[in-house]
């Protein structure tokens, strides 16, 4: 987030405790509280979830307004989970999306076990992955020490929330250049679709400029869209992730598999904290530069509709 400019009264050197006309004030708040009712409604539209067969959380991020008038493009972008389940029914439904890029976000071993056949197989669209493995050796240690539970495992996801956004930066930085670059449609995706997808998808509602309420809503929106329990039940035999946390208690498993927005607020706090802004963590550690955003909200933005 950039700094904020004075408040006019400053620059017509008015007095610093004087405020703004009363008609003034009532004009932004109902300006605010309408772009909030709208995102409220606009989260449940019928285009959000795609109505795929063995597609898992594939989303529209589209329909969205921003606090500057605009809205977010419907089929532009998309967030999702694992691929791997899509049929050739999905195949011809993703076909018809026109999909340019997909960026996957899942470690070696995911894609190995659940492999994004569609991208991999399709000439027209650039498939991004990266080379590296994720180390779940200290999450099972503490899901499986003695204090163990529901409230240990909660605090270990806010934990590594804050963390999140710098230890996927690559991801995310890959993300924003191909939308800066018109890679449009694009799709993002990692696993489950909540945890690494929902916070790609929260720093670019953030950059579009999105109200942080309807971010964290997109996020929460995946414990309504998928039953966890049931995929991570049906998913043991290939991923190895979810093979080791079925062997655990479901009380304790419960949070790891949540959207909880105590989660997404815990990363976009701690980015406040080191960098200022969400915005500035972005500019600085992503490398999106404001010709770039410029760029972005250019592709994915366009005059709300009444």
């Amino acid at each position: 987030m950039q700094k904020m400019f004075l408040p006019l009264a400053a620059l017509l050197m008015l007095p610093a405790c004087q405020q703004a006309p009363a008609d003034m004030q009532t004009t932004e708040r109902t300006s605010a509280a309408t772009v909030a009712e709208w995102n409220a409604a606009t989260l449940k539209d019928d285009r959000r979830v795609l109505d795929l067969e063995g597609g898992r959380n594939f989303r529209d991020l589209g329909g969205y307004r921003t606090a500057d008038g605009q809205q977010v493009k419907w089929r532009t972008v998309f967030r999702s989970g694992t691929p791997a389940n899509l049929t050739a029914n999905d195949y011809k439904t993703l076909d018809k999306l026109g999909i340019r890029a997909f960026c996957d976000f899942r470690a070696n071993d995911e894609r190995e076990a659940e492999p994004n056949r569609y991208a991999a197989a399709n000439s027209d669209i650039e498939y991004w992955t990266r080379d590296y493995r994720m180390d779940s050796g200290n999450l099972m240690g503490v899901l499986m020490g003695p204090d163990a539970g529901a409230e240990k495992s909660r605090a270990t996801m806010t934990a590594f929330y804050r963390v999140l956004p710098e230890e996927q930066a690559e991801a995310y930085r890959e993300m924003f250049h191909l939308l800066a670059a018109g890679k449009t449609p694009l799709a993002f995706n990692c696993s489950a679709g909540k945890d690494r997808a929902g916070t790609g998808a929260a720093l670019l509602l953030t950059l579009l400029g999105v109200p942080r309420e309807a971010v964290v809503a997109d996020y929460a929106l995946s414990d309504d869209v998928v039953d966890y329990r049931k995929e991570m039940t049906e998913s043991a035999a290939m991923n190895p992730a979810y093979a080791g946390l079925a062997k655990l208690p479901w009380e304790t498993v419960e949070p790891l598999l949540a959207s909880d927005p105590v989660y997404i607020e815990a990363a976009l706090d701690a980015l406040a904290k080191k960098y200022g802004s969400v915005d500035a963590f972005i500019e600085k550690q992503l490398g999106v530069t404001p010709a770039m955003k410029k760029a972005i909200r250019a592709h994915l933005l366009e005059p709300a509709t009444v």
